[in-house]
């Protein structure tokens, strides 16, 4: 049985594939904070009123057309557009905008959203299970 094709599955992974790449940014943001003139990025909302009507732009997967390209040169396109964070309550004198604090309470909110999405999977995977031990009756 495919769980990706079941919207709901479909749905958390999705929310679980934008928290993991908002993750990676936030890391990004505060690994810089020191960097002069850095500008913290973060990712766009997820709209899953979007999702749900399909209308989330399917990206195309880099491939080799050739055997004799290298594997990997490319990296892969993320699926979430990043958005450079326009709003900051403060900035260093050198220019960099990174506000440590801000981005630990974006990790914390991203890792309770990743959280939600691995227990929808959960429950529901134990609900089709039951399912299909009694028979479906």
């Amino acid at each position: 049985m495919d769980l990706a094709g079941l919207k709901l599955f479909k749905m958390a992974m999705t929310r679980m594939d934008w928290a993991s790449q908002r993750q990676k940014l936030l890391a990004q943001n505060i690994s810089n904070a020191d960097t002069p003139h850095y500008r913290p990025k973060d990712v766009k909302q997820l709209d899953f009123k979007q999702h749900l009507k399909g209308e989330l732009v399917a990206r195309v997967p880099v491939s080799r057309t050739n055997a004799s390209h290298l594997k990997g040169t490319i990296p892969e396109q993320e699926h979430f557009r990043s958005l450079g964070d326009r709003k900051t309550f403060e900035e260093s004198p050198d220019g960099n905008q990174v506000v440590v604090e801000e981005q630990m309470q974006k990790v914390g909110d991203t890792r309770s959203s990743y959280d939600t999405a691995v227990t929808i999977m959960q429950v529901n995977l134990k609900m089709l299970s039951m399912a299909i031990k009694s028979g479906g009756a």
